[in-house]
C-alpha cells in the first residue's frame, strides 16, 4: 500500500515538474513595432499611444522624423506595423518587403490657397505657384489634376518648389506670395495668421471628381506585415479594431486630441488639430470599402509616372481581408 501511494506522489511530482518547465521554456510574445511619421499620419493613433489599450502583446510606438527614413525601414522590414504614403506601400511590395494594406489612415489633405477668389483651375494660368515635394505626392497629385483640366504647369504656369511646406506658409502669410500649395495642418495656422487667405481648390475632391470616385486617393495606409498576419491574427484584428476607434475618436475629440498631440510631441499643435480636423480628411479606414479608390489611384499614378509604384500596380493580395 505504501509502494503505491509513493508511486502516485512520484508521478504527481513528475507531472508537476514537467508542467513547470513547459511554462518556464515558453517565452512571451516579442513587442510589435509600430512605426509612424510626425503630423497628421501620427495623431490618427493618439488615442492609442495615450491610452495604451489592452491588445495580448506590448506595442513599441515609434515616430519616424523623416520620409527617408520610414522609407527605409518599411524595405528592410523593421517595423511590422507602420502608416505610410500608399505609394510606398506598392515600392515597398516590389522590392519583396511582405506587407499588406489594412485601411487608410488619411485620405488627400493638400488644398490650394490664394488671397483672390478663383472659379476654375484656369485660373492659376500665367500665375506663380509656391508648392513643395518634389518627386513626391504633392507633385505628382497636383500635376496630375492639374493634367485633367488641359493645363500644362511647365508651360501655363510657374510651379516654384519650396523644400517643405514649413516654407510655403511663411511665405503666403507674409504676403509675398500669393498662391500656394498648403497641407493640413499648415494650413490652418496659416489662415489663422492671414485673415486674407482663402481655401482656393481642394485637391482630393478635385480629384475624386476626375478619377470617378467617391473618398479621393488614399494618401496614406496601415500596413501590417503579412507574417504578423498568418502568426497572430487575434492580434492584428484586435489591433485593427482599436485603431478605427482611435480614428473616430480623434474626429469627435478635437480639443483632447490637441492635448494628446502636445504632450506626446506628434507634430500638430492643439490649435491647428482644432480648427483643421475636418480639413484632414481622417476616417473611413476600412480598406474593403475603400478598394475603387486604392485602384483607381494606383491605375493613374501607373498612367503618370510607374516608377512613383515601384514599376507595376500592386496585385490583389496586397489587400488585407478581414
Amino acid at each position: 500500500m505504501k509502494k503505491t501511494v509513493m508511486t502516485i506522489l512520484v508521478l504527481m511530482i513528475a507531472a508537476f515538474a514537467t508542467g513547470c518547465s513547459e511554462k518556464a521554456s515558453e517565452k512571451p510574445a516579442e513587442p510589435v513595432v509600430f512605426k509612424f511619421m510626425e503630423g497628421v499620419t501620427a495623431i490618427t493613433a493618439g488615442s492609442m499611444i495615450s491610452e495604451k489599450p489592452e491588445m495580448g502583446r506590448d506595442v513599441e510606438y515609434e515616430i519616424i522624423s523623416s520620409p527617408d527614413l520610414l522609407a527605409s525601414s518599411i524595405i528592410q522590414g523593421e517595423a511590422d506595423m507602420a502608416i505610410v504614403p500608399t505609394n510606398l506601400a506598392a515600392q515597398a511590395r516590389a522590392k519583396g518587403a511582405d506587407y499588406v494594406i489594412a485601411g487608410t489612415a488619411t485620405w488627400g489633405n493638400l488644398y490650394i490657397v490664394g488671397t483672390e477668389a478663383m472659379e476654375s483651375l484656369d485660373g492659376l494660368k500665367g500665375k506663380t505657384v509656391q508648392t513643395f515635394g518634389k518627386g513626391l505626392t504633392p507633385e505628382l497629385v497636383l500635376n496630375m489634376v492639374l493634367a485633367e483640366e488641359g493645363i500644362d504647369p511647365e508651360v501655363d504656369m510657374d510651379l516654384e518648389y519650396m523644400n517643405s511646406a514649413a516654407e510655403v506658409a511663411p511665405l503666403l502669410v507674409s504676403g509675398k506670395t500669393s498662391i500656394g500649395l498648403l497641407p493640413e495642418p499648415a494650413l490652418s495656422s496659416a489662415l489663422a495668421k492671414n485673415k486674407d487667405l482663402k481655401v482656393l481648390f481642394d485637391i482630393n475632391k478635385l480629384w475624386a471628381e476626375a478619377n470617378k470616385v467617391e473618398k479621393g486617393y488614399p494618401q496614406s495606409c496601415l500596413v501590417v506585415k503579412k507574417e504578423l498576419v498568418e502568426e497572430d491574427p487575434e492580434f492584428v484584428e484586435k489591433f485593427l479594431e482599436e485603431y478605427s476607434k482611435s480614428i473616430e475618436w480623434a474626429l469627435e475629440n478635437p480639443e483632447e486630441l490637441g492635448t494628446i498631440s502636445e504632450e506626446h510631441s506628434l507634430g500638430p499643435d492643439s490649435e491647428s488639430i482644432v480648427n483643421g480636423i475636418g480639413r484632414m480628411n481622417i476616417g473611413q479606414f476600412s480598406v474593403g470599402e475603400s478598394l475603387s479608390e486604392y485602384r483607381a489611384y494606383y491605375k493613374s499614378v501607373m498612367d503618370f509616372d510607374p516608377e512613383f509604384i515601384g514599376g507595376s500596380i500592386p496585385d490583389e493580395e496586397i489587400y488585407y481581408e478581414r
